[in-house]
């Protein structure tokens, strides 16, 4: 992740969100979603006449994704963006992407006044090298180094659409890109015949467009894995939404973590603020504020924000206090109002259990297509007797059109009281959230059961399972004796779905004041 951060959302979870489409009259919802997308994930929902427009809309959003990585993958040698940079002193013509990019970053460091940078790059590698070396960077090297970003690193020229590199340092516009991806790439697919609404969502950077509304959960930074309870609900419709936050990516240097989003006029961490999740008219201008409002102070967060239309926010303090814009509050507490989130308002009793938190780390392999459909997945507990006493992961199909392919997971789904709880519940969530790596997940058992019962000391079973479309079927099992006592982290054995799996029976781990961040 660059400097700027780049904000991902779209995990499917159990009881995660309740997703809400209002379609017009005869069309229905259609869900996707694909692993290993920006480097990241992609969750989307489409409001169409027909399955077959859907999956024309899904194939023409994938491949104006391809052509526009294409353009600002700072990963990719052969892209726009990549030759450009090499060439210093040389006027060029690049796109007209390229060029608004280019136009939009300006503005963006004019407004933040230096807050937003895409020469902090050129941080980042300081800070990675110091990773390398566990020290932190010294005064100096970050002076040399804010001097040096602060620089003007480009010129542009309106009338023959040319710009001109003026260093050689690296620049990444990951932190305005990626939302400019998904607002563009969403209209290319609402435009197709019989499409009505689309929600997009890489890696948290989301887009509602047109006839579809969807409840957006956001994440709790201090607890971040796929099946805790959100932070907050609220409703979008017609806009861009993006999360940027300190608690997935950074730098791990001696015990402590720092954030990967770098101020670009210090040279320092940004570890104040854990988490940031911000609303605009489009994604792009929402992904450049998530990443910029990261590095600001509250005060200059109101300021900058109240200079801007249609946008509002909510921070998140490494302390856990929240600090929400005016009319993000009252978007909360519409949403709350609303009949979309009675199920997602349903919250267990109040319980305390003797177990400890059992911690499942996991990681999906990337079959040899550059873009797939993830496999359906169940992560669940199950007693001596072989009762699911627990479902914590549960990705599927459920009240859409199509096959109903999550039968394939055979052991989850052959128990009919489970079956009955995913029959009656739309399992299908939209959360924002920081970025993180594609395919990689974390879920948290508490030590409660499905009603929200402690569970006793004894004998139980974790099991992962994968089943995928026009693929393999994938079991894993782990036995646990779980009571008072902390297990060590322990790897399970791998698969063709699942590269890489691991368990940890351990004590619920405190927030971070202090920045530093748990090994997980």
């Amino acid at each position: 992740m660059t400097a700027y951060g780049r904000i991902f959302c779209g995990m499917l979870a159990v009881a995660a969100a309740v997703v809400s489409a209002a379609p017009a009259l005869a069309a229905d919802r259609y869900a996707f979603q694909h692993d290993f997308v920006l480097g990241t994930s992609l969750d989307l929902e489409i409001v169409a006449d027909s399955e077959q427009a859907a999956s024309a809309a899904e194939s023409l959003l994938l491949a104006e994704i391809n052509r526009l990585a294409g353009i600002f993958s700072t990963y990719d040698a052969n892209s726009e963006l990549s030759r450009w940079q090499s060439a210093v002193g040389v006027p060029a013509a690049v796109s007209s992407e390229l060029f608004e990019a280019l136009a939009a970053c300006e503005r963006w460091h004019e407004v933040s006044r230096g807050a937003f940078n895409p020469a902090a790059a050129s941080l980042t590698a300081i800070w990675q090298q110091a990773q390398r070396e566990q020290r932190l960077p010294s005064a100096d090297e970050l002076a040399r180094c804010v001097d040096a970003i602060e620089r003007p690193q480009w010129t542009l020229d309106p009338a023959t659409r040319t710009a001109t590199r003026l260093t050689n340092g690296p620049l990444s516009l990951d932190a305005i890109a990626k939302g400019g991806i998904v607002d563009r790439a969403v209209a290319k697919a609402l435009a197709a015949p019989g499409v009505r609404g689309i929600m997009a969502c890489i890696g948290g950077d989301l887009r509602a467009a047109g006839d579809i509304e969807m409840v957006v959960n956001v994440a709790d930074p201090h607890h971040d894995e796929v099946n805790a309870a959100p932070l907050c609900s609220i409703v979008l419709k017609d806009a861009g939404l993006a999360t940027s936050g300190n608690y997935r990516r950074g730098f791990d240097i001696a015990g402590r973590h720092w954030s990967h989003i770098l101020d670009p006029r210090t040279g320092q961490p940004a570890n104040s603020t854990a988490g940031v999740t911000v609303i605009a008219e489009s994604t792009e201008t929402a992904d450049a504020l998530a990443t910029m409002f990261s590095v600001l102070t509250p005060a200059e967060v109101a300021d900058v924000a109240g200079t801007l239309s249609g946008v509002d926010y909510l921070l998140v303090t490494e302390q856990g206090r929240q600090i929400p814009s005016p009319g993000w509050t009252r978007r909360v507490q519409a949403a709350k109002a609303a009949s979309l989130l009675a199920q997602a308002e349903a919250k267990p009793p109040a319980a305390k259990s003797e177990l400890l938190e059992l911690v499942v780390n996991f990681e999906l392999n990337k079959p040899s297509e550059e873009q797939y459909r993830r496999p359906y997945v169940a992560v669940w507990m199950e007693d001596a007797d072989g009762f699911p006493v627990r479902t914590a992961v549960l990705w599927m199909q459920t009240k859409q059109p199509g096959p109903r392919w999550h039968r394939d997971l055979l052991r989850w789904f052959k128990n009919d009281r489970v079956r009955k709880l995913a029959d009656e519940k739309d399992l299908i969530g939209v959360i924002s959230g920081a970025t993180r790596g594609p395919g990689e997940y974390k879920a948290v058992f508490d030590g409660l059961d499905d009603a929200g019962k402690p569970l006793k000391p004894g004998k139980y079973t974790l099991y992962i399972e994968a089943a995928r479309e026009h693929g393999t079927y994938q079991l894993i099992r782990h036995p646990l004796q779980l009571g008072a006592e902390p297990i060590p982290e322990a790897k399970l054995k791998s698969n063709v779905e699942i590269k890489s799996a691991s368990v940890e029976y351990r004590k619920p781990q405190p927030a971070r004041p202090d920045g530093s961040q748990p090994a997980s």
